[in-house]
């Protein structure tokens, strides 16, 4: 994009950088911008995964991905990194690394990696997608409505237990 800028009786060009910005300084979030999205480690606080959220949001779209996948990547980040806190157990510090990459190449998407520190496979819970009553028990079922598909494997993270990687290429 090109934004022009008047000054003293001059025209300029002036190129102007459509990334978004890296979130202020947050207590526990600490972010790195990688090439087409980023990574972000922290420690689960209302704060560092909100601003987590906004960057799932914001960065594969400002690489060029579907607004409306950028929408669906924020609530599966949302459900991944919402499991990991809840199993970890009441007033427990979560560590968690959050990847998130804009894929454009070949089928365009994002893909979402979450490392955390829960030992063993996630479970289904028993709740209807569209139920209005379930607290939770529904995030695994909107990983595969909202995924081409994920899989579980070891993480290579030190200090961590296994990672979640998933890609989002189609808008529910």
């Amino acid at each position: 994009m090109t934004a022009t800028v008047y000054g003293t009786g001059t025209l300029h060009a002036v190129a102007v950088d459509e990334r978004p910005l890296l979130p202020d300084p947050v207590p526990g979030l600490m972010v790195s911008e990688r090439e087409r999205g980023f990574r972000a480690d922290l420690t689960a606080s209302r704060e560092a995964v909100s601003g987590v959220r906004r960057l799932t949001r914001s960065m594969p779209a400002s690489y060029g991905a579907d607004a409306s996948l950028a929408e669906s990547a924020e609530l599966v980040v949302s459900e991944l990194v919402g499991n990991a806190v809840r199993a970890s157990g009441p007033d427990v510090d979560v560590p968690l690394v959050v990847e998130v990459y804009a894929a454009l190449v070949g089928s365009p998407g994002i893909e979402v990696i979450v490392h955390d520190t829960v030992p063993g496979q996630p479970h289904r819970g028993e709740a209807a997608l569209d139920s209005d009553e379930a607290e939770s028990g529904r995030g695994l079922g909107i990983l595969a409505a909202l995924t081409d598909g994920w899989s579980v494997e070891p993480s290579p993270e030190p200090s961590f237990a296994k990672m979640i990687r998933c890609r989002v290429s189609r808008a529910e």
